[in-house]
């Protein structure tokens, strides 16, 4: 299902061979180093449904510069209710509170960016959201973290895309790809357990 996705997302040309490779073996490796991190149990399956979701993601997002909304909100639902049942399985609404408020609080701080300062589209604010829900539930340390994470790599790749040339100065640059990147690498690097 997840192989297709970007193919049936994209509006422009379609994706070349080595890009599927290319996914396929990202996608594999976030798989590992979550089931490495992680026991198993809901949260697992939770970040491996973001994983699944946010490499295609990421492939239309540096392609067409959009994060479509037909991925991204059902999401929140996949998620919060694996979220919710893990909690209730445990009896601890902690994560699961404190991964409400990271949502919230990603999602409104993106918006306020968006609305102020410009550079940021729907896409980005829907996406800031979701991996604040995802952050949150481990701690707002993990979602500073993984937020800062990702914007660093964005910062260093618009760097270097500038002195190589390869990108002009008021060209855009899509942001999916590193809030992904960073939220991922925090979640695998620093999680433990469940």
């Amino acid at each position: 299902m997840f192989g297709l996705l970007p193919q049936k997302l994209l509006r422009t040309k379609p994706f070349s061979r080595w890009s599927w490779a290319g996914a396929a073996v990202v996608t594999g490796l976030l798989f590992t180093g979550l089931a490495w991190r992680l026991d198993w149990s809901l949260a697992l399956l939770a970040y491996s449904y973001l994983a699944a979701v946010l490499v295609p993601l990421a492939m239309v997002d540096w392609v067409e510069q959009r994060l479509p909304g037909a991925v991204v909100l059902p999401s929140y639902l996949v998620l919060a209710a694996a979220f919710s049942v893990d909690a209730a399985l445990k009896s601890s609404y902690d994560n699961l509170l404190r991964s409400l408020a990271g949502m919230v609080v990603l999602a409104a701080a993106y918006l306020g960016l968006a609305l102020a300062v410009g550079g940021l589209g729907a896409g980005d604010v829907k996406l800031a959201g979701l991996l604040g829900l995802a952050l949150g539930w481990w701690s707002w340390t993990a979602l500073l973290a993984g937020t800062f994470l990702g914007w660093l790599l964005a910062a260093i790749v618009r760097v270097a895309l500038r002195a190589t040339g390869r990108l002009k100065r008021d060209e855009p640059m899509p942001l999916g790809p590193f809030l992904a990147l960073g939220t991922v690498a925090t979640v695998v690097l620093t999680a433990t357990g469940s």
